[in-house]
């Protein structure tokens, strides 16, 4: 199986990996040594060796934080999907660091991988990442969250896109159910400045929020993502605006929103304060099957394996004509969790590779990156 490049990218005849003895050989070499002494965070998703397996593919796939169940049903769905383009997938974790993350990429080029598929932990390691790619010759993809640099704006033969969700149009969708369930006065919390996502959600939430005649209270807690620093948020909340005085509570994503609902139960809270959050993780849906959650737009993480197809296509020279793909919101509420948990939580999502893809089948729809709800 030849692998072969958009024009620019410096690919000699005969098998994928080959290349001059020059240029992009040279630059792997010295990033070799360079990451030779890393410690990373890093799991193999298939055989060992980058550049084991013939003419196989290799695609890095860099998550900002695998402790983070949304992140890894995105990197198990990404593995899931290269499995079925015969693409061997290496997961790095950067633990929420960004020094890490670009350690990551960097040892990902080292390893000779064909592509890489990251997720930047904020807006200004993305562009970072972006650099890095592009100085190895290696063509990349953003997923999740926006990398700083849209995709008109930079060398298609090195940036393939991005594929994210609606992130302000998650947020907004917290912010009306609240509204519908009868919220007055919420207090909420979003994750690190800078991050794209985070700020889209919270930009999205006091947007709809200001139209729907909620007040905020006090400033919104950040950087909150994990549960435990949901669990500190909230506790400052509650400490705050004691009885408590806010009738709700809207969390970025699902981590953080069990940390607040740990809070409120432990404070006899719980009954009193609606709460929304975004993401659709196994967590989320256990706390909308309780009643103790009214939303969470979920099916998001399969962005990974989209982009994952979208880096796939375009190092085999089929690259999309829309790069930059924003993914519709399925909000996840009690009326439709059921079908939503057996779709996306029980098992990962029954998505065809091959049928996506623009090398096995050229006339797929590119409006056919998508989240179905069937």
């Amino acid at each position: 199986m030849n692998a072969t490049r958009l024009p620019g990218h410096r690919r000699s005849g005969g098998r994928g990996r080959q290349r001059h003895a020059t240029g992009t050989t040279a630059r792997r070499a010295t990033a070799a040594l360079a990451a030779a002494g890393l410690a990373l965070a890093m799991s193999a998703c298939g055989s060992a060796g980058a550049n084991s397996g013939g003419d196989e593919l290799t695609i890095g796939f860099a998550v900002p934080v695998l402790a983070n169940s949304y992140w890894k049903a995105n990197a198990d769905f990404a593995t899931k999907l290269g499995g079925q383009l015969g693409v061997k997938v290496i997961v790095a974790d950067a633990q929420e660091k960004e020094d890490t993350q670009l350690k990551n990429v960097q040892d990902l080029i080292a390893r000779g991988v064909d592509g890489i598929v990251f997720g930047p932990i904020t807006a200004e390691i993305g562009p970072r990442l972006l650099r890095a790619c592009e100085n190895a010759d290696i063509m990349c993809a953003a997923m999740a969250r926006k990398p700083g640099v849209e995709p008109s704006k930079a060398n298609a033969s090195h940036y393939a896109g991005y594929v994210v969700g609606d992130d302000a149009g998650d947020g907004a969708a917290g912010a009306t159910a609240l509204s519908k369930a009868g919220c007055k006065k919420v207090v909420a919390m979003s994750g690190l400045q800078g991050n794209s996502v985070a700020d889209s959600r919270l930009k999205g939430f006091t947007s709809k929020a200001g139209e729907l005649g909620l007040t905020i209270l006090g400033s919104p807690q950040r950087p909150v993502e994990l549960p435990e620093t949901g669990l500190k948020a909230t506790q400052n909340f509650l400490a705050r605006f004691p009885g408590p005085q806010f009738n709700c509570l809207w969390a970025f994503n699902d981590g953080s929103a069990v940390g607040a609902i740990q809070a409120l139960d432990a404070a006899g809270a719980l009954s009193k304060v609606k709460v929304a959050s975004i993401d659709g993780t196994a967590e989320g849906v256990k706390a909308i099957q309780a009643g103790q959650m009214l939303v969470s737009p979920g099916g998001e993480f399969v962005n990974g394996g989209l982009a994952l197809v979208m880096t796939y296509d375009a190092v085999k020279g089929h690259p999309r004509s829309n790069r930059a793909v924003v993914l519709n919101t399925l909000p996840v509420t009690k009326d439709n969790v059921a079908a939503y948990k057996a779709q996306f939580i029980d098992a990962l999502p029954d998505y065809d590779a091959k049928a996506l893809s623009r090398t096995h089948n050229p006339s797929v729809d590119e409006g056919a990156f998508k989240i179905v709800l069937k």
